[in-house]
């Protein structure tokens, strides 16, 4: 009896073998395709990074948004969306002076050098 289904069972194996086709594949991976997943999930760590910051945490809380939802967003973004919203941060002042005071600084600036010209140029 312990033959019978040692013979079964290894007939079995040898017709799924046969019937059951492997199918592996493989392919090179294109260099373009390599830089382009990394600079994706670069962007997408830039976006949660930027939500991560205790300013924007606190000015999303101010908008009554909690920040363990946006966290759970930014992961939810499409690699377009996060590309958008990437390059706008890239785009963003570092200092977020506006350019109202800009203005005014370099109106200073040209004022105190006319100023000065003028005292050594008499």
């Amino acid at each position: 009896m312990k033959v019978f289904f040692c013979r079964l069972i290894s007939h079995l194996l040898v017709i799924s073998l046969i019937a059951l086709p492997f199918s592996t594949q493989a392919a090179l991976v294109g260099t373009d395709e390599v830089v382009q997943q990394a600079q994706t999930q670069s962007e997408r760590d830039k976006v949660r990074d930027f939500v991560a910051r205790a300013d924007v945490q606190k000015q999303l809380e101010a908008y009554g948004i909690n920040p363990q939802i946006a966290k759970e967003r930014v992961d939810a973004l499409t690699d377009m969306e996060v590309q958008h919203i990437a390059g706008k941060l890239d785009a963003l002042p570092a200092g977020a002076s506006g350019t109202a005071e800009t203005v005014v600084i370099v109106g200073i600036l040209i004022i105190a050098i006319y100023v000065l010209l003028k005292y050594v140029y008499k």
